[in-house]
């Protein structure tokens, strides 16, 4: 069967929900939210909190992990997904409504890469150092595999990393809450890739209790810096889904549990 337009085939998936398409179909890069308390696809189940998986790589990699094993659980088979298939988990941050998921991958059906920030503190780190689990404790930006990598952390008032691709458009850049700030966030990714423009910003911008005035300013900062798509979730607040959506216009995307963008 012969593939629709790229550009066609990206805008109609931002309505479908997360279903797996036939194998001659699915194009080099696939997103899939698994976790959100924002809802594309009402047959997931919602939460507060966030998970994606990212496929179409050298490795599959599974970008946090949710607030509970229940949402997670769930939502892996509704979105057809084996969790077999996951080569890697990034977890961005220490907060419970990324990491709480994790029990659900247990016992983790194969060795797994496991990518967190070495801010852990001790007395959590007990719970990720399972069986099969091969654990690298971030502090620099690391190379996950061939076009993707994390920020390394990034000082904030919760140390976090991001996770980054290299899309067909330009860099993917994943935020879990943003809470160094998310401009922050975008200049970290930037510096990794120096030539890629940053195509699509897509989760947390933990902007939920700021007034209009300040998402103005920060939707200014993103386009300053180039940033071409927002797909802002999870801790971004409505008030920062409408105004992002208003500047930004047809280059912001809704997103939520559900949803997959191919590339």
């Amino acid at each position: 069967m012969r593939r629709a337009p790229q550009v066609v085939l990206f805008c109609l998936l931002l309505l479908m929900p997360a279903a797996r398409l036939q194998a001659e179909e699915v194009p080099s890069l696939t997103l899939t939210i698994l976790h959100d308390n924002y809802v594309i696809d009402k047959t997931f189940e919602s939460e507060w909190g966030f998970a994606c998986l990212l496929e179409g790589l050298e490795k599959t990699i599974l970008f946090d992990t949710g607030g509970s094993p229940f949402a997670l659980c769930s939502n892996l088979p509704k979105a057809g997904i084996d969790p077999a298939c996951i080569d890697t988990i990034v977890l961005s941050h220490i907060h419970e409504d990324h990491v709480g998921g994790f029990a659900c991958l247990l016992p983790l059906p194969h060795e797994m890469s496991l990518l967190l920030p070495a801010s852990f503190p001790p007395h959590q780190r007990g719970r990720f150092e399972v069986e099969s689990a091969r654990i690298t404790w971030v502090e620099d930006p690391i190379e996950i595999c061939a076009g993707a990598m994390t920020t390394g952390e990034i000082d904030g008032p919760v140390i976090e990393h991001a996770l980054v691709v290299r899309g067909p458009d330009g860099l993917i850049v994943i935020t879990g809450c943003a809470h160094p700030g998310i401009a922050t966030i975008v200049r970290a990714a930037m510096a990794l890739y120096p030539e890629e423009p940053v195509d699509l910003l897509l989760g947390g911008f933990h902007l939920l209790r700021s007034g209009e005035t300040t998402l103005r300013h920060v939707a200014a900062e993103l386009l300053a810096l180039g940033v071409r798509r927002v797909a802002p979730t999870h801790c971004s607040g409505d008030l920062t889904r409408e105004v992002f959506k208003e500047i930004f216009g047809l280059h912001y995307i809704e997103a939520g549990v559900g949803l997959v963008l191919e590339f």
